[in-house]
């Protein structure tokens, strides 16, 4: 399930999570992602373990670019509907709750403990006694960093460059270069672009090699 149209896999804005096509789609990911998790790292050269675990990553997400590493235990609804960029990293126990679209800009890096959940139900208790469920897209932008244990709720953008402390709860978008925290998630400052970073003549990362 890790080709392009296998993303049609997305399910309407409130649908029942019983319907044969969607377990069968999460019965393949629960496969796919023992694989991923479950991997020998013991009989593998410690050089091939990103390549590796980068091969077994695409075959469970719908995309993922190149340079990326996830920590395992990973653990994604469908797989499928989630497109992670490049070079990007991210820390133990990502959850993502895909029935709806989750898209991962490039370089990202997200702590541990962190939930992405485009899926969620309503108040009604009649609604949840006929196993009706919603869901909406979450879009983490380029150059993010997401704190440790923080949960965003569906149809969530965090904007470019942004960053959310560890803890918090991101129940509203996010603008781009924005530092916020927080139970419900609030910006608590702006922060510059990457461009006036690098114009910037006090910068202390200005002339820092990757190497460093």
């Amino acid at each position: 399930m890790n080709s392009s149209d296998t993303l049609l896999i997305l399910t309407p804005p409130r649908y029942n999570p019983n319907t044969p096509r969607l377990l069968e789609s999460r019965h393949e990911c629960r496969g796919l992602t023992r694989d991923y998790n479950d991997l020998d790292t013991r009989s593998i050269p410690y050089d091939k373990v990103f390549e590796t675990r980068l091969q077994l990553l695409r075959k469970l997400c719908g995309k993922v670019g190149d340079g990326t590493f996830v920590e395992p235990p990973f653990m994604p609804d469908y797989g499928c509907n989630i497109i992670i960029g490049s070079n990007c990293f991210i820390n133990w126990n990502l959850t993502v709750l895909d029935t709806s679209l989750v898209v991962i800009g490039d370089r990202v890096q997200i702590g541990t403990g962190v939930g992405l959940l485009s899926a969620g139900h309503d108040t009604s208790i009649l609604s949840r006694q006929k196993f009706v469920e919603f869901g909406h897209p979450i879009f983490i932008e380029d150059d993010c960093w997401i704190g440790a244990n923080v949960i965003v709720l569906p149809g969530v953008r965090i904007g470019k460059g942004s960053t959310v402390g560890a803890g918090s709860i991101v129940t509203k978008n996010i603008p781009p270069y924005s530092v916020a925290m927080g139970a419900p998630c609030r910006v608590k400052k702006t922060i510059q672009s990457v461009e006036e970073e690098e114009q910037d003549p006090n910068n202390p990362y200005r002339h820092l090699s990757r190497e460093h």
